[in-house]
């Protein structure tokens, strides 16, 4: 991203560069983008009359061209910024809508939802009229427009429809304005004084538009490098903490990086607004601790789940049944608590395998992260993420082989359970928490007295 977005600033500073550009990808970083480019089209002190913002979902084409007509107040160039740009969505993009909208809705973001709902509904064609006759008590429609056939998300795509309806939902003004001239724009040129700044949430590169704007070199997709998990790229995560503690001057304890990095979560704009919390909280000191990310910085990356198979691990049954409860609580569902905790095992499994035979001898208990790069890591291929993996040894060698399959073998049982059965799923899931928590316990006893694991 740095490298693309400087060389973009340099040729819209020397006049290189067209005078149109779509900006899509990860949120935060779109943001970034924007702001820096208006920072050298348009100088603060002149914004109010040369820097325009429009929303592409709802602003008619001809009042967005009429203002790209019209020279700015103050010498320069003004900018015009249309967010929520439409116009390159399409009907094949229908399940990254509807997986957009169920996670929005899940966040809690219901406005937001609402709002990718009514992309949804005018790219597959519905009139103003179809979405008024839709009923509350029905929801078949919408959930079927979802793809969703599960108990739960039929129940969340009817708390949506209830929303959605409230929120006087205006599908005639939404496709009033994709109607554009962009195609027209490109070949009959912007005027010298404008600059047309896009930002877009769906884009279907296959769309001719698209096309175009690739080739007219109008594109910047700022996306982010995920790793197998899903999660952002462990390169990209240190980048962007270096670079948010260099602009504010402080110093960053390694194990305050690790910590950081450890409950970054999927999302930039999350780790954002976790970091802005810990600077202020650090306030004038330089230096950010590993006891300041403990106690502000909120876990983003289900590191409860360390907590939970700690507790485990330990053979503490009132602490894991205790964490088992505050997350049930918070309204974790059942399935995703087992689908993590199987996840983690399956983790610990694959660490114990490697303990007991390609790291025999060389795995040391207590031994020291440095220690683990220099004589563990010396002789093997370098890993994405070296430090999960020597915290991922620290938990394994708490337990032996069989007793993590014995743990996979009770996880599937409380599956078939809680999908099966009509016991409740706390009871479920606390019964395989106190199995694990004995099992735990008894294999402790027999490390202190000298057994081999």
């Amino acid at each position: 991203m740095k490298r693309d977005l400087t060389a973009i600033l340099t040729d819209i500073k020397s006049g290189k560069r067209s005078s149109v550009l779509l900006l899509f990808g990860d949120d935060l970083q779109v943001k970034m983008a924007r702001e820096a480019i208006l920072d050298v089209i348009v100088p603060a002190e002149e914004r109010g009359f040369n820097f325009e913002r429009f929303d592409g979902r709802l602003a008619p084409w001809n009042q967005i061209e009429a203002s790209l007509m019209t020279p700015p107040f103050f010498p320069g160039k003004k900018l015009l910024w249309i967010e929520n740009a439409p116009y390159f969505m399409s009907r094949e993009q229908k399940g990254e809508f509807s997986e957009q909208i169920l996670q929005l809705w899940a966040q809690g973001n219901k406005d937001a939802a609402v709002k990718v709902l009514s992309d949804l509904l005018v790219v597959e064609g519905w009139s103003q009229d179809q979405w008024d006759r839709l009923e509350l008590s029905s929801a078949e429609p919408l959930c079927s427009l979802l793809e969703v056939d599960d108990r739960e998300a039929r129940v969340e795509a009817e708390a949506l429809l209830v929303y959605a309806k409230s929120s006087g939902l205006d599908l005639e003004r939404r496709r009033g304005a994709q109607g554009h001239r962009l195609f027209d724009l490109f070949n009959d040129g912007i005027p010298e004084w404008s600059f047309l700044l896009l930002t877009a949430l769906q884009v279907d590169r296959r769309t001719r538009l698209y096309k175009l704007f690739e080739e007219k070199n109008a594109v910047l997709f700022l996306g982010l490098e995920r790793d197998r998990t899903g999660r952002v790229s462990r390169e990209q995560l240190i980048d962007f903490v270096n670079e948010r503690m260099q602009k504010a001057r402080k110093t960053l304890d390694p194990g305050a990086r690790e910590l950081i990095l450890s409950r970054a979560g999927m999302e930039l704009r999350a780790l954002d607004e976790e970091l802005n919390k810990l600077l202020l909280f650090v306030g004038d000191r330089a230096a950010v601790r590993p006891e300041d990310v403990d106690i502000i910085f909120a876990d983003h990356g289900q590191g409860w789940i360390f907590d939970l198979t700690r507790a485990i691990g330990d053979g503490n049954a009132p602490a894991a049944l205790s964490e088992l409860a505050r997350l049930m609580a918070e309204g974790e569902h059942p399935l995703k608590l087992l689908a993590t905790i199987a996840s983690e095992i399956r983790r610990l499994l694959i660490a114990r395998e490697v303990l007991a035979m390609e790291l025999r001898g060389q795995w040391k208990h207590g031994m020291t992260y440095s220690q683990f790069q220099q004589i563990v890591m010396k002789d093997r291929a370098s890993t994405r993420n070296p430090f999960a993996d020597y915290m991922c040894f620290q938990r394994a060698e708490h337990f032996s082989l069989k007793q993590l399959r014995s743990y996979m073998e009770g996880i599937y049982e409380t599956d078939l359970c809680l999908k099966s059965s009509g016991s409740a799923p706390r009871l479920v899931l606390e019964r395989l928490i106190l199995k694990m928590c004995l099992g735990a316990g008894r294999q402790r006893t027999r490390s202190h007295q000298g057994a081999e694991i």
